[in-house]
């Protein structure tokens, strides 16, 4: 791990926490936002050493004991989001609820509270459909023996919210929004009165949240993505807080470099494809650096590549065959 927990106020009542994440990505943003009902923490990080002690370090700098937390909010399902709810919920001793999206618990339960043995089948035909090796399944089941340790203990006391409802985080009211394609259960929230937006992993500044197409993702998270990036570029947005890197304060020109890029990304990925057909794995080798990535890194540049060729399937520019149970993508002519 790369970086140490810091603590820092980015708004009025709201304090930044920045937990280390052993990926390159090496770190992720959490909230506490603090009300006269108690505090709100908004996402969670990895549960691991470093991570928890980040935690039990900003509780001491703010003076913030056990009963004074009134609610755990949950963005997303991603590892480093819902990863210590439960962990931060038994501290409370259970008292403060974990509050997430009917989606977010719906993937909770499929991806981290279900048998690991019921994704096994899945995901390796996946990977055999996108050109990867059978034996690459074992450290993709190793990276996921690792997530599944790193977001126990689940919580025990979960309260559900949809898109469009209103929620008090600390002192201010925010209406969640559903925001997909980065993760299908992503909702954000916004305060219209004070012009934030917490926008979880949905924008991002100097880097592109991952947009990948996974064994249980529904078709076309790309076209979802940069469909829901476009609504929330008419909210009129004074400040926004991401879960990864600084704050947004130009928040319509960063989603209108996010659609430039997608849109580069979408010509790179039309031109990669010869004429006679390709698989995932071999179009995602011409358009990223694969041969200094790591198993974790190759499986998402996989997934992006499949998100975005699947986006141009649904545009008319490529077409897909099956030839000996992998998947081949040709342009259309």
């Amino acid at each position: 791990m790369n970086i140490a927990p810091t603590l820092e106020l980015v708004a009025p009542d709201i304090h930044r926490l920045r937990l280390p994440l052993p990926f390159a990505l090496d770190h992720v943003n959490c909230y506490l936002l603090r009300g006269e009902g108690g505090w709100t923490l908004l996402d969670t990080g990895l549960h691991t050493p470093e991570g928890w002690q980040g935690w039990l370090a900003a509780f001491d700098q703010l003076g913030i004991e056990p009963g004074d937390v009134e609610q755990i909010v949950l963005t997303h399902v991603h590892p480093d989001h819902y990863g210590m709810a439960g962990a931060l919920q038994a501290w409370t001793g259970n008292a403060a609820p974990v509050r997430m999206s009917v989606a977010t618990d719906q993937a909770a339960e499929a991806i981290w509270r279900s048998p690991a043995e019921s994704w096994l089948d899945e995901t390796s035909a996946y990977l055999r459909c996108n050109g990867l090796e059978a034996s690459f399944l074992e450290s993709v089941l190793q990276s996921m023996r690792g997530m599944r340790a790193a977001v126990r203990p689940h919580p025990e006391r979960v309260e559900i919210f949809a898109s469009g409802d209103g929620l008090s985080l600390g002192n201010r009211h925010f209406r969640a929004i559903s925001a997909q394609g980065h993760a299908d259960d992503q909702c954000v929230f916004y305060d219209e009165a004070d012009r934030l937006l917490l926008c979880g992993d949905q924008v991002l500044m100097r880097i592109t949240p991952n947009v990948g197409s996974w064994p249980t993702t529904p078709a076309n998270p790309l076209g979802r993505f940069l469909a829901d990036l476009r609504h929330l570029r008419r909210l009129d947005v004074g400040l926004a807080l991401p879960g990864h890197r600084r704050e947004i304060e130009d928040f319509a020109g960063r989603i209108d470099e996010l659609l430039a890029h997608h849109q580069k990304r979408l010509n790179a990925i039309r031109q990669a494809i010869p004429a006679d057909g390709a698989s995932t794995l071999e179009i995602a080798r011409r358009v990223f650096p694969m041969e200094s990535f790591t198993p974790h890194e190759i499986r998402f540049a996989v997934a992006e590549t499949l998100a975005h060729l699947e986006h141009l399937l649904e545009e008319g520019q490529v077409v897909q065959e099956e030839r000996e149970g992998t998947w081949l993508f040709l342009p259309r002519l």
